[in-house]
């Protein structure tokens, strides 16, 4: 039978070179025309813990992580013992150990295994433990039949720079004694061939890049940072790139540094953002309120992890949606954007800046680890449908027209003129404090009604010009599901699911959280005879969210996970089986 979606794992130690294998791996089927997603497991610890990382394939676009596992290679039997369950029927395992691995008769009926002794292989054939992963990748180009031009172009960009010529032909040299190997133990009927088919224009990606690729062509010219898990990739392409394009890269001392360095360059007229994560967008809570009262227009990415406190910085969670719509001190708009594919990471990228731009105020983009850290294989970026937005920045000629420019003037639709520092007949005063239409401190009752008036009346129009919600199955469905962020892919393969067995379900993708889009969600729930809301949190922070937003009552159901893992498809529609 052809395959058309296979998923492979590879597990070991942390420091065995598990993430290292998997990512040729995943550029090698990429290149193969299969679209391709990977998901990562790795302790936050550097060495020792135990980590997998698993490959899907599929000839069908796919944004989530499958139900099973279909070839799984083993760099210790301690992985075998922690997985083997979640190997489908038919499934091949390689385990690197020289013991039989004990499992319960469930969990090995209908499995193929085999010794394959990666280290001892490499030990002797090349004195070093390290080719053990290149060993690994020989056994499953034998087992997938894979491409070995595509291979042998692929470890020669990995390594012929840094390493040169010699350590090149090691690696390949590896690659083939794992090929070898496998294909003196490993049955003709024990394979899993792919088709091989010529590469097509996507790339591989993680959100984490389409977010500063996205930054770059919005313009943004100024970053500042604190590293930080899952958001350090962010910088870290920033880094490379954008003082090629005259920008400016910031290492900050901290995260509120970061994010009042944000500020000071989006004062001054640069197009700027920050990133972090956990605790670092804890410390900027103060900078955020800022932002709000000083109306700058700053981009801030938040990718979630799990917490309280330092939590678990290498997993997923969706635990921050109430502090970055409720948090920092004070009424003040806001704007939150959450993403649901690294294509959207991108797309909704370029828009905060316009949206930042537009209503002056800060805009977070809210993503999660999950696609954060981990590659997709996406379309490539049409740049030609860049869109520069900046809203009321009044001109140098538009400035010298006016006598008496008042920065925060009272506005219909609370968004006032705005000017760079420097620019003439554009002086004005930019502070903390409650303040006039000049920017001077006016702490009067009727000053400060109207002034806040004025900036809460910038999410009216706002709520009509965000990212709307998009809706996906079949509008005449009668169970309706509701998600935001990375719950996106496997809620779409749950609606599979579910109608295969009969029930018809459709699923409303909340792309905007704040303003909240409570029109179209109520719309949504009145066509619908119960909801479910699936999230990756203990509290259920988005229904929560949309009962407070909501005047209409309906019949609710949640399907929550909070061990740091995202949702699998059947873990969705099981749970919604069990409650219809």
């Amino acid at each position: 039978m052809m395959i058309t979606d296979i998923s492979v794992m590879i597990a070991g130690k942390a420091g065995d070179g598990v993430l290292f294998t998997g990512n040729v791996l995943a550029k090698i089927l990429k290149r193969q025309r299969w679209n391709v997603l990977t998901y990562s497991d790795f302790p936050s610890n550097i060495k020792g813990e135990p980590t997998n990382y698993t490959v899907r394939a599929s000839q069908k676009e796919i944004f989530g992580r499958g139900d099973k596992i279909d070839v799984f290679l083993a760099f210790d039997c301690q992985a075998i013992l922690q997985h083997a369950r979640r190997v489908a029927e038919g499934g091949i395992l390689l385990c690197d150990g020289e013991d039989v691995v004990e499992l319960p008769h469930s969990e090995k009926e209908g499995k193929i295994f085999h010794k394959f002794l990666l280290r001892k292989m490499a030990r002797e054939s090349f004195g070093r433990e390290i080719f053990k992963n290149m060993i690994a990748l020989g056994a499953l180009c034998f087992i997938l039949d894979l491409d070995f031009e595509i291979i042998e172009k692929i470890i020669t960009e990995a390594f012929l720079k840094k390493k040169g010529k010699d350590i090149v032909q090691k690696n390949i040299q590896a690659f083939y004694l794992g090929f070898d190997q496998a294909k003196q133990i490993v049955k003709e009927k024990e394979r899993h061939p792919l088709e091989r088919r010529r590469d097509s224009d996507k790339i591989l990606l993680t959100g984490d890049e389409a977010i500063a690729f996205g930054a770059l062509a919005a313009g943004c010219r100024f970053f500042a940072a604190y590293p930080i898990c899952p958001a350090s990739e962010i910088s870290q392409w920033l880094a490379l790139y954008l003082t090629q394009f005259n920008g400016i890269m910031v290492q900050a001392e901290d995260e509120l540094a970061a994010l009042n360095m944000a500020l000071g360059a989006s004062y001054a007229g640069a197009r700027a953002m920050t990133a972090t994560s956990g605790p670092g967008a804890s410390l900027m809570m103060e900078a955020f309120s800022l932002a709000g009262m000083a109306e700058i227009p700053v981009v801030i990415v938040n990718v979630q992890r799990v917490g309280p406190s330092t939590g678990i910085p290498t997993k997923s969670e969706q635990g921050d949606i109430n502090q970055w719509i409720f948090g920092s001190h004070g009424d003040f708009p806001r704007i939150v954007l959450s993403p649901g594919t690294v294509e959207e990471c991108f797309e909704f990228t370029l828009e905060a800046f316009s949206l930042a731009d537009k209503y002056q105020c800060p805009v977070v983009i809210l993503t999660e680890q999950d696609y954060g850290q981990n590659l997709r294989s996406v379309r490539r970026f049409d740049l030609s449908q860049v869109k520069v937005e900046r809203g009321k920045l009044l001109s140098q000629e538009e400035l010298l027209k006016i006598k008496d420019f008042r920065r925060f003037e009272f506005t219909s639709d609370g968004i006032s003129p705005r000017a760079f520092p420097g620019m003439k007949n554009g002086l004005h005063m930019v502070e903390s404090n409650e303040h006039d239409e000049k920017g001077y401190r006016d702490e009067s009752p009727e000053n400060r009604t109207m002034m806040m008036q004025k900036r809460m009346r910038k999410l009216e129009s706002a709520a009509k010009g965000a990212i709307p919600p998009k809706l996906w199955g079949e509008k005449e469905a009668r169970i309706g599901i509701m998600g935001c962020g990375s719950t996106f892919g496997p809620i779409l393969e749950a609606i599979t699911q579910l109608k295969q067995k009969g029930i018809k379900a459709k699923y409303l993708q909340l792309r905007t959280l704040w303003p909240f889009p409570a029109k179209e969600v109520e719309e949504f729930i009145k066509e619908s005879a119960k909801i479910f809301f699936i999230e990756n949190n203990f509290s259920g922070q988005l229904s929560q969210l949309a009962r407070s937003q909501l005047t209409v009552a309906f019949d609710m159901g949640k399907v929550l996970k909070y061990s740091g893992r995202p949702f699998r498809p059947q873990e969705i529609s099981s749970e919604i089986q069990k409650a219809l």
